[in-house]
């Protein structure tokens, strides 16, 4: 299967394609840590898709060939100037069907040479602990738990809950 997932840089009309890998996420009942329960509306769709290929973030994503589907996606953002311009901020998604056959792997990899070509000395992302799979990716590609933080996230239904923070050093 990974045979037909192909890594590329997002580009125009891809925010589209991310806001459907995410309603399928929340209509699966398997992105519960995101902080919004429904889709991404267009004005937040187009605000995306003008962010790719612009200086202070970069996007990947994940396509299944054999459908010409967008699977999963990353993205890492970062300050281009002051004191915060050496180090990126991270988040990433994957289609529920397509989880745990290495494209996070794949999307997390492709994120940490593309952090070094814009000469980041650092990553790192926040994510529930109760979300095993993306702590365990980023601990899987180098990055270590720095640290958590108490009731750092409402979901929902309004529930608080715990948060790593994970770093890595480039």
């Amino acid at each position: 299967m990974k045979t037909n997932i192909i890594i590329r840089k997002a580009k125009k009309g891809d925010a589209k394609k991310i806001a459907t890998l995410i309603k399928e996420g929340l209509k699966a009942n398997n992105f519960l840590y995101i902080g919004k329960n429904k889709p991404l509306n267009k004005e937040k769709i187009k605000k995306i898709d003008n962010a790719f290929g612009k200086k202070g973030s970069f996007y990947f994503v994940a396509i299944d060939k054999t459908k010409d589907k967008l699977v999963g996606s990353i993205n890492c953002s970062y300050k281009t100037e002051g004191r915060l311009r050496h180090r990126g901020d991270c988040g990433w998604s994957i289609n529920p069907d397509y989880q745990k056959m290495g494209i996070g792997t794949m999307l997390l990899k492709e994120i940490i040479k593309e952090a070094k070509k814009e000469k980041l000395k650092r990553l790192e992302a926040e994510m529930a602990i109760k979300n095993k799979g993306s702590w365990k990716l980023a601990q899987k590609c180098g990055f270590k738990i720095e640290g958590t933080k108490k009731k750092a996230l409402i979901t929902d239904d309004n529930k608080l809950i715990d948060t790593y923070i994970v770093g890595k050093l480039l």
